[in-house]
């Protein structure tokens, strides 16, 4: 994933991260990962947006751990979901 911006924001009382990326193999192709995060910085929620539209993607755990790196370059603490 090359990623390109990340932004932080509250919608509807909920915490969002919005991360602007590209797969590698999809070089045209403008994503945006969005995280929903609760108040003790965990992301409840993961979606993947393409022109507006849920991709209903699943991310691999070494995309997540990506997403949180780089969130965290810029000053964006979170944590993936908690194990049940």
């Amino acid at each position: 994933m090359i990623m390109d911006y990340c932004e932080r924001g509250i919608s509807e009382e909920m915490v969002q991260v919005h991360i602007g990326l590209q797969f590698e193999d999809e070089p045209d192709s403008l994503y945006v990962a969005e995280l929903a995060v609760g108040d003790d910085g965990y992301v409840t929620e993961w979606k993947l947006f393409f022109n507006g539209f849920d991709c209903k993607y699943t991310f691999r755990p070494d995309e997540i751990e990506a997403l949180i790196d780089y969130a965290g370059e810029h000053g964006i603490v979170i944590q993936a979901l908690k194990s049940s």
